[in-house]
């Protein structure tokens, strides 16, 4: 039997439909609310999954995702400040029978999620357009273009094409950053590989991620100071080759072909809403962070895990969701382990883009020998894995 709480999903991405599916087995009703302009577009982007996010996902059915994923049993760091050296100064292994992470393509689990999706008696996909959001002691009630209205107990804002109806409520920029970069990702498709093995390598104009996909595709995400020289090589298809195969010949053995580049500005944002009792946000929208890490999906899985926790909390109490309780015990439980687990990932960015040879040569000598420090990489690979409980 139905639950009579509804839930409006605002957004029809992969972190809308993630929400969506995994509340329904909850039996709450929901309705996941796209604009009626929005285009799908394929993403190029993969994604890294902690064993932890993966063991939850897998625990509400999908298990597909780990046969899809490639296993990452190691991840380098290189400090290439100076120069470029596949000499690694700091080496992270996965524990026994388990993984450091795993890497999806972003379309794959989005289409396993929407196959599960249309099966499902208690979600409704609404193609409208949203008019206007207004809230009061009881429920919201959305306005659609079209004047019919709707009432939920909660609101879930997962896109960024919908800032405007949020206008009427106080959205405050705890934290608005620029990083005065660009990330460009695409894929390197190159000779059959044993590739098992995540590099990061810091460079002076930005870090450079290595993520593998198969045997003979990995995933870049290089994240480039703007005017800078790496930037012009970038942005040119010819060079972008010769510059992979000259560094990294000795890793692929040979770059056959480059992907189509996608390029986004790169920000540290944390945001809070404020007047709004019956409203969460999540994604982009509610914190973003830089990618060195390759944390920002685990985050807003963990976001999405602690509503599950909370939802679960209420109605074994018999509380309503979307009440004050209810809001109150979300972001309890969301909002100091968001702030200090992005504003750690921020200081690790800040350690590796001083331009100081000096400290460049400091910097390097703590690596190595926090490579020779078992309790503490374990402790780090704990925090990547499940993040900060406080």
């Amino acid at each position: 039997m139905l639950n009579s709480e509804k839930i409006c999903i605002i957004g029809s991405g992969l972190t809308a439909l993630t929400i969506a599916y995994l509340l329904s087995k909850f039996k709450l009703r929901i309705d996941i609310v796209e604009q009626v302009s929005n285009k799908k577009k394929i993403n190029p982007t993969k994604l890294a999954l902690s064993q932890n996010s993966l063991d939850q996902l897998c625990s509400f059915g999908l298990k597909n995702i780990q046969k899809k994923s490639n296993v990452v049993n190691k991840i380098h760091l290189h400090d290439s400040y100076s120069s470029i050296s596949l000499k690694n100064d700091l080496e992270f292994s996965a524990p026994k029978k388990e993984a450091l992470a795993y890497i999806i393509d972003s379309n794959s689990l989005f289409l396993d999620i929407t196959k599960k999706i249309k099966f499902l008696r208690n979600i409704n996909i609404l193609r409208k357009d949203i008019l206007s959001i207004n809230e009061n002691n009881f429920f919201n009630e959305v306005t659609f273009k079209n004047l019919t209205k709707e009432n939920y107990s909660l609101i879930v804002f997962a896109s960024m094409n919908n800032l405007f109806l949020l206008s009427k409520f106080k959205l405050r920029k705890v934290i608005d950053k620029p990083y005065k970069e660009k990330a460009y990702v695409f894929n390197l498709f190159h000779k059959k590989i044993d590739n098992k093995l995540a590099r990061q390598f810091f460079l002076k104009d930005g870090p450079l991620a290595f993520l593998p996909v198969s045997n003979s595709e990995t995933s870049v995400i290089w994240s480039i100071k703007n005017n800078s020289v790496n930037e012009k090589i970038v942005n040119n298809k010819k060079d972008l080759l010769k510059f992979f195969n000259i560094h990294f010949k000795e890793l692929f053995k040979e770059i056959i072909l480059i992907s189509k580049l996608q390029k986004y500005n790169l920000n540290y944002n944390f945001n809070k809403l404020i007047d709004s009792k019956t409203i969460l946000l999540f994604g982009d929208i509610a914190n973003k962070i830089h990618p060195i890490a390759g944390q920002g999906w685990n985050m807003t899985l963990r976001n999405i895990f602690s509503l599950i926790k909370v939802i679960k909390h209420s109605q074994n109490l018999g509380f309503e969701i979307g009440n004050d309780i209810f809001i109150k015990k979300y972001l309890n439980e969301v909002n100091s382990n968001n702030f200090i687990f992005s504003s750690l990932i921020d200081g690790v960015r800040g350690i590796f883009d001083i331009k100081n040879t000096t400290y460049a040569s400091l910097r390097k000598n703590v690596l190595v020998n926090l490579n020779q420090n078992g309790f503490i990489k374990k402790n780090l690979i704990d925090l990547a894995n499940k993040g900060l409980f406080i």
